[in-house]
């Protein structure tokens, strides 16, 4: 089977610090066009991937290339809908980053077309794809943690310490929108489900109108409860641990290190260790997501992260952001 041919759409920070030296590494990939604004951009998409890739100035024109396969978008939020719109419609498989819509109803008309789509399409939630978090459904099953009552997320990190150069961008986006699905995701890991309710308590704190630190508490169906907890003012250093309790016993993970714990009841601890492939490159379980995302194309099945997920995580953030 000859190499599947890749169409990178955007070539910013993300693209250069995520999908380039993953893709670099993966068998069976060529990169063979990339889309971007800047002359700046394009230059660099050539010197990663090789003066045979053709630089395109417009996602328009890359998405008419007979010779690529499969697009992965990595843009501004505020071009999501539209961008991923066009690939949908080019038959293409797409690798998209979240939100997949800033707007409640142009994400179901995603979602829907996505529904229709003949190709792979997989969102980039990479928490979702760790082991760690793999290890943790298991246990919930066949370890006898039994059904998950209560899940909680922490994101404690100094991404909003001063801002950044994101900053302007997210001022009119909800923080559940602009970073929440990851993390909602990692709940819906857990409880396979949207909320039936949501509230939220939070503050603005150095970024403007975004909220940077605060807490969700979702319920979800039949008797879940789940809270997602995040700090963007953390002086140093990222922290992301996932505790869950089920009928029969209780589980701690740390994401980032891949170590967790777990005992049943009347049971001591036991600990393990579920670590990503490393180096880790732009975020732990990158390599997981995209190497999944090829391993379906190539073997033409489904992915995890799909529009089923897609819709409950959507649907989780989209309720947040109603009442933050």
């Amino acid at each position: 089977m000859s190499d599947i041919a890749i169409g990178l759409i955007g070539y910013g920070g993300w693209a250069r610090l995520a999908y380039t030296p993953v893709l670099q590494a993966l068998p069976g990939v060529r990169v063979v066009a990339v889309s971007a604004r800047s002359d700046k951009s394009r230059a660099l998409a050539c010197e990663a991937f090789g003066a045979e890739v053709v630089a395109h100035a417009s996602y328009e024109s890359l998405l008419r290339d007979p010779h690529v396969d499969v697009v992965m978008i990595a843009l501004p939020n505020s071009l999501h809908s539209d961008v991923l719109t066009a690939a949908l419609a080019s038959k293409k498989h797409v690798f998209f980053e979240p939100p997949i819509a800033l707007e409640e109803s142009a994400a179901e008309r995603l979602f829907t077309a996505i529904e229709h789509s003949p190709s792979v399409v997989q969102a980039d939630l990479e928490l979702g794809y760790l082991p760690v978090v793999e290890a943790v459904q298991r246990l919930l099953v066949e370890e006898g943690i039994g059904a998950a009552r209560m899940a909680k997320i922490r994101l404690w990190c100094s991404w909003g310490y001063g801002g950044g150069e994101w900053i302007d961008e997210v001022q009119d986006q909800s923080f559940f929108l602009w970073l929440g699905c990851w993390y909602l995701d990692v709940l819906d890991c857990v409880f396979k489900a949207s909320p039936t309710r949501v509230q939220v308590s939070g503050g603005h704190g150095m970024n403007g109108k975004l909220m940077d630190h605060g807490w969700a508490l979702l319920e979800y169906p039949p008797s879940g409860i789940g809270q997602f907890e995040f700090n963007l003012l953390a002086v140093d250093g990222v922290e992301i641990r996932l505790d869950v309790v089920g009928t029969k016993g209780e589980v701690e993970a740390d994401l980032e290190s891949g170590e967790y714990r777990w005992r049943r009841v009347g049971e001591a601890w036991t600990t393990e260790i579920a670590q990503a492939s490393l180096p880790a490159h732009g975020f732990v379980g990158m390599r997981e997501s995209i190497s999944d995302f090829i391993s379906a194309i190539a073997d033409g099945r489904g992915v995890r992260a799909d529009v089923n997920v897609c819709r409950r995580v959507h649907a989780a953030a989209f309720r947040c952001a109603a009442v933050e």
